[in-house]
């Protein structure tokens, strides 16, 4: 197989994230005096943007309490995205290697863009990206596959030439809305099952797996 891209989640994927989101999660909820959530759930709401993600820790709030709540963890999440936020073993490794094959990266995450892109360049800056995309508008979220095919195109590829390595059935989804191939990274927050089930072409355990599938 020779693929002439590799489009990144980021989530789950290149970086274990669920620390800080708990955290934040957590600070909402206090502000609106509910009780905390556990790591784990907060791990099973993980992957389909902020709102939907808040949501789901307060799904019987009316709207008023709602955004009281999402706008805690928004401020939160600003101010301490990056404190327990790290890359996923084996994650730099990998980037290296596909850097050296000349291999065009990029990462597209459901987490809104003003955070995505200064994790993305603070974590990641060191290798060369072809795009930084999170979430911006809500009928372009993942798995919405538009934002994926304007990457692809940069790229300089088809869909079929490309790989979208992502956690979540919303990942495996918007790799096959796109026509790109669907590679589902079991370390990450969910199940293996649940990726099986989503219909990932290929999964991989360890991210340097995902060299021999280049």
């Amino acid at each position: 197989m020779s693929m002439k891209g590799v489009v990144f989640d980021l989530d789950g994927t290149l970086a274990d994230t669920l620390p800080a989101i708990a955290d934040a999660i957590n600070y909402g909820l206090a502000a609106v005096a509910r009780p905390e959530a556990s790591r784990d759930e907060v791990r099973r709401w993980i992957g389909e943007g902020l709102p939907t993600l808040c949501r789901r820790a307060l799904p019987e709030a009316d709207e008023p309490t709602f955004e009281r709540m999402m706008a805690a963890v928004s401020q939160h999440y600003r101010e301490h995205q990056m404190d327990k936020t790290v890359p996923f073993p084996g994650i730099p490794e990998l980037m290296d290697e596909l850097a050296r094959r000349h291999v065009p990266m990029a990462v597209l995450s459901n987490k809104p863009h003003v955070y995505t892109v200064p994790m993305t360049r603070g974590l990641f800056g060191r290798w060369p990206l072809v795009a930084i995309e999170g979430y911006k508008e809500e009928d372009r979220r993942k798995p919405d596959p538009r934002t994926l095919l304007d990457i692809v195109a940069r790229m300089e590829a088809r869909p079929s030439e490309v790989m979208l390595v992502g956690d979540s059935n919303t990942d495996i989804a918007t790799a096959r809305n796109a026509g790109v191939i669907a590679v589902a990274a079991t370390w990450g927050y969910r199940d293996r099952a649940e990726l099986i089930a989503a219909g990932a072409a290929h999964l991989i355990d360890a991210p340097g797996q995902l060299l021999k599938l280049i």
